[in-house]
């Protein structure tokens, strides 16, 4: 079984997760990377790590996973990690950083004027 790659993780008994593939989802492999702390993954070509290395289960919160122990779309390590990743909403298939400014979530309604009652 491949070694988790989280730094410091000593698990060598729990499932072991793939890295979500660089080439469909660089975003969420990005996030992947940066949550195991392990500077040696920036050496390493994205596609090596997709298909050779692992995360433990362990990194990952009960209802990221799926009945059958598989991870859900969309989701990252958030637990017993070396780094704080930002906190996250997750809205089906998109992620949006609570630190972001409203007018980039809805670009649309914060471009038109806000709508006033009309009396009769």
């Amino acid at each position: 079984m491949p070694k988790c790659q989280v730094v410091n993780c000593d698990d060598k008994n729990s499932t072991r997760h793939r890295f979500p593939n660089p080439k469909k989802n660089s975003r969420e492999f990005e996030i992947w990377i940066k949550a195991t702390g392990n500077a040696k993954l920036e050496e390493i070509e994205p596609e090596k790590i997709y298909k050779n290395l692992r995360i433990c289960h362990r990194h990952f919160r009960v209802e990221d996973r799926s009945t059958n122990m598989y991870l859900k779309p969309n989701v990252y390590p958030t637990l017993y990690l070396p780094v704080n990743l930002p906190p996250t909403i997750q809205c089906d298939k998109v992620k949006i950083n609570e630190n972001l400014p409203l007018e980039t979530l809805v670009p649309a309604v914060m471009e038109s004027p806000p709508s006033r009652p009309t009396s009769n």
